[in-house]
């Protein structure tokens, strides 16, 4: 039988496409409700190794100020690491039980890493399709933000000083043009599943996103007594 959704809502997205952004004010509606809400940035867990993993895969890039969009070793160190760390992840949250009454709002899991997987390293075989059928916690709800090239460009612009929070996302700033290529190809993964939500953060305002990603969490929440999809239905039908 399937594992029912995690109580919560997730949201992927690439760099400067407004995760955080949603996620915050998601989670600022939900707690208006009265609901008791946590949120978690980057991984599902707070294990000490879980993070260090992280840090040591976002830290490949330290060294790649001069590296192409697509360069070989540099994406397969970042993408093996990652990779693990995600695995591992996954692991140990799905040995948790979720808190009574608890929603967790989750800024970006898994899927832009399988994008960077299948995109840069796709020989590899990293994170493949059956880990995530079979391993990968699905959402009440989760979202897919995209945006155009020119507002990511705006938002990379209205940070402080070199505006990088990261290594990897001090890369990625500087290739904005290619990063257009990947999130359409990260896009496309998702956008006919009837497991996630796909929002451009481009077209809508702030509260319009925020407000459809409710709505959607309210009419799933209702069905939740509606029989489960089973698993491998679909690509994306992770249990």
């Amino acid at each position: 039988m399937d594992r029912p959704p995690v109580p919560g809502i997730l949201i992927e997205g690439h760099e400067y496409s407004g995760k955080t952004t949603l996620a915050r004010g998601v989670a600022d509606a939900l707690r208006h409700r009265g609901l008791t809400v946590r949120a978690a940035h980057g991984t599902l867990t707070r294990d000490p190794f879980v993070r260090s993993l992280l840090d040591e895969a976002l830290a490949v890039f330290a060294g790649a100020e001069h590296h192409g969009f697509r360069h070989p070793a540099t994406w397969r160190r970042f993408n093996s690491l990652r990779s693990a760390q995600l695995m591992l992840d996954t692991e140990l949250f799905r040995q948790r039980e979720p808190a009574p009454g608890e929603v967790l709002v989750q800024d970006r899991y898994w899927l832009p890493q399988y994008a960077f997987n299948q995109y840069f390293t796709p020989a590899e075989g990293y994170l493949g399709e059956t880990w995530i059928a079979s391993r990968v916690p699905r959402f009440t709800v989760q979202v897919h933000l995209t945006c155009d090239t020119a507002t990511r460009r705006r938002r990379a612009a209205a940070r402080d000083g070199d505006g990088a929070k990261h290594p990897l996302n001090a890369f990625l700033r500087r290739h904005l043009d290619e990063l257009a290529g990947l999130d359409r190809f990260t896009t496309g993964l998702v956008q006919d599943s009837p497991h996630w939500l796909v929002l451009r953060s481009d077209r809508l305002s702030p509260e319009e996103l925020i407000d459809a990603v409710l709505r959607r969490f309210d009419a799933h929440t209702t069905l939740r007594s509606a029989q489960p999809v089973a698993a491998g239905a679909d690509r994306w039908s992770t249990g």
